[in-house]
């Protein structure tokens, strides 16, 4: 697999930190994949701590020996008025850069800064804007190549919040008995691809020679695919997904609608062991703001280890996504069910599935 990048807008914060004091906050989204963690470590004149919502960013910034916490940007745990900077590379969700913004203004000490990041297509100069109204500062992006930076500093916050649409709060997607929040990809609707594959999910469970018992949804999203699952007899549902939005929206759902399942937070499945008759998944194809194409490998590679030898999976991608060509490395039997012109349905298994 090939080594993407570390975000160039990431990558100047990175730098900024190395001439900061005093105790720093840095709030890591999917932007700081791929980061040398050993950059952002603590010194004499400074502390950092991680707050990142995705699993294997707080796994790799612990293995670095930095203080790094795993949740949905949650900061109640932190005392406010506690830091004198929180560095933030801006994300692709709004209402997550609202979130977090409006979190540094309660965090930051007086005349403390917030360090923006990004590029211009991501918003970065009105974000900058709100934060200086906020704040109660002037301040204006500074032009690194196509990249932004900005250092926007607290003098008191008598203005309204940002609208962050109730980040912290899961709600109810219209025509589903599910609820969903920010911070999640495709949070606000039924994911098309997703529903393609439920559509054809009988079709696909009538190709296993024997009753599959065990399901397991990698990359479960709200856990979408893991409920309609659920109506197909399946002694036992397992959701894992590497965002903690994802996690908490998928427990509150499956508590909601009764449904017993595992969830388990995970990297495309590592800190599973089971293996499982079926394996779904709607693998993402990007990264933060950037199109990463090994994703899918990645995803492929986990469901050889997660599927039981005489199991299958189905995984839904894009029709640009040569899946079919990557699966060749991976699974014996490879074909594509469905295709509707946007999504295609491809069945992987080691085993000749059941015909007819």
């Amino acid at each position: 697999m090939s080594q993407i990048l570390t975000d160039r807008s990431v990558a100047l914060l990175l730098q900024q930190l190395q001439n900061i004091s005093g105790n720093c906050l840095i709030v890591a989204d999917e932007n700081w994949a791929n980061v040398n963690w050993e950059m952002a470590r603590s010194s004499d004149r400074r502390t950092v701590h991680i707050f990142s919502n995705r699993y294997d960013i707080n796994q790799s910034a612990a293995a670095a020996e930095l203080n790094s916490t795993f949740n949905d940007f949650d900061f109640s745990a932190l005392e406010p008025h506690s830091f004198d900077t929180v560095l933030f590379r801006v994300s692709k969700e709004r209402a997550s850069s609202h979130h977090i913004i409006n979190q540094a203004a309660k965090l930051l000490k007086p005349n403390g800064q917030l360090l923006l990041t990004g590029e211009k297509n991501d918003g970065l100069k009105t974000y900058v804007k709100q934060a200086c109204k906020l704040f109660s500062d002037k301040t204006t992006a500074d032009k690194h190549g196509s990249h932004y930076s900005a250092r926007v500093e607290l003098h008191q916050t008598e203005q309204p919040e940002l609208d962050s649409k109730n980040y912290s709060q899961t709600r109810p997607i219209k025509g589903l008995s599910l609820e969903s929040k920010p911070g999640i990809f495709g949070w606000e609707k039924i994911d098309r691809g997703s529903a393609f594959l439920t559509e054809h999910l009988p079709q696909f469970l009538a190709r296993h020679k024997t009753t599959p018992e065990t399901l397991l949804d990698l990359g479960c999203g709200y856990g979408y695919l893991s409920v309609e699952a659920s109506h197909h007899g399946f002694k036992q549902i397992t959701a894992t997904d590497n965002n903690a939005a994802a996690l908490a929206a998928t427990a509150f759902n499956f508590q909601a609608l009764d449904i017993e399942t595992q969830v388990i937070a995970g990297d495309a499945g590592d800190q599973i062991d089971q293996r499982f008759d079926t394996v779904l998944c709607n693998p993402p194809f990007h990264q933060g703001f950037a199109i990463d194409g090994d994703m899918s490998v990645k995803f492929l590679s986990a469901t050889k280890r997660l599927v039981a030898s005489t199991g299958q999976a189905l995984f839904v991608v894009n029709t640009f996504i040569p899946l079919e060509q990557k699966a060749k490395a991976y699974f014996r039997y490879i074909e594509v069910l469905a295709n509707n012109g946007s999504f295609k349905l491809v069945a992987l298994s080691q085993h000749e599935p059941k015909r007819g």
